[in-house]
């Protein structure tokens, strides 16, 4: 595979709360231990995690060393600007100077540690900045200080990349940041080669996209970063095992990451509420390295171009069974 790895959110074997059993489904287990269990799962390299709750400044050589000793790399740092009630006006696009002060100085010290650790992106998810009700924000103040701000953190270390991770909503009601078009925007507008999109492939569903084909549009545009693998119905964001609902998008989506060269990290961004989070990530890391080959073995690359998605005489049906690798019988 062209891309570095497969890489998982430590949130994967957390406690897995919900609106319903707030305590969650399973027991708290602390950082150290999940680490531990993901690198006992075959086909993972790396980890994504949170600063500053996991990663931070007071605990970075000791990490670092347990990550050494697991054999396991950081796919990338995410800084946490949502799940606190702080943050309950926004963050980069808040009405108070301080949430907004506060959100650069975390993105910069997360920056660093990046760099530090030779981590070439920081995961920005604004979930909180967006809004619930009609007249409630100021949509203009909203996005140019969010703007102003990415981009100075930008500037403060253009080293390390900026990923813009877009969802549609939740947990407010809308958020500003809600599809790959406002994404790629918004990293347009800073005006700045570091800032791009990190494409969860579930938020995608949820926006009503086509996972190929946004992933095309920000990988010609060079703004593809970070990639999160899960998978959902389109009505909510439900971080199922990947390819577990969208067999078919998948393998267009690995057809084009694969042909116009993506080379980060395949992110697993799990939540197994009632599910072993270990059986997850397999079932995930299998799916993705059977479909990878599949799209390898029997597609034939040709076969998809921009004025030509299919072959001359051949029926949609036709090439869905030369996929799976059926006789096309005519006459």
């Amino acid at each position: 595979m062209t891309a570095k790895g497969i890489s998982a959110g430590v949130w994967i074997f957390g406690s897995c709360s919900d609106r319903y059993v707030a305590k969650g489904y399973k027991p708290y287990i602390d950082f150290y231990e999940r680490i531990n269990r993901i690198s006992e799962i075959k086909g993972i390299k790396a980890v994504e995690i949170t600063f500053p709750g996991d990663l931070n400044k007071s605990n970075i050589d000791e990490v670092k060393t347990f990550l050494k000793e697991k054999n396991l790399d950081i796919s990338c740092i995410g800084v946490e600007l949502v799940c606190d009630a702080e943050w309950e006006s926004g963050s980069f696009s808040s009405w108070d100077p301080d949430r907004r002060e506060k959100s650069k100085r975390l993105t910069k010290e997360a920056m660093n540690i990046a760099k530090e650790l030779g981590v070439s992106v920081v995961n920005l998810w604004l979930g909180q900045d967006g809004f619930d009700y009609v007249f409630q924000s100021n949509y203009s103040d909203s996005w140019h200080h969010m703007v102003e701000g990415i981009r100075e953190c930008a500037d403060h270390c253009p080293e390390v990349k900026l990923g813009i991770e877009y969802k549609n909503s939740e947990p407010r009601m809308n958020c500003i940041i809600n599809s790959g078009g406002k994404a790629l925007a918004l990293a347009q507008a800073t005006g700045r080669a570091n800032v791009g999109i990190t494409l969860d492939i579930g938020h995608a569903f949820n926006a009503g996209e086509n996972p190929a084909e946004i992933a095309s549009v920000l990988l010609t545009e060079n703004r593809l970063f970070h990639l999160h693998l899960n998978d959902n119905y389109r009505i909510s964001d439900d971080d199922m095992p990947v390819g577990s609902v969208h067999l078919l998008q998948y393998l267009e989506l690995f057809y084009w990451l694969d042909k116009l060269g993506y080379d980060g990290w395949y992110s697993l961004d799990l939540y197994p509420y009632r599910d072993d989070p270990s059986a997850a990530c397999r079932a995930s890391i299998t799916f993705i390295e059977r479909a990878i080959e599949f799209v390898r073995e029997k597609i034939i690359k040709d076969d998809f171009t921009q004025d030509r998605s299919l072959p001359p005489g051949e029926t949609l049906n036709e090439l869905y069974l030369r996929l799976l690798g059926r006789e096309v019988v005519k006459g």
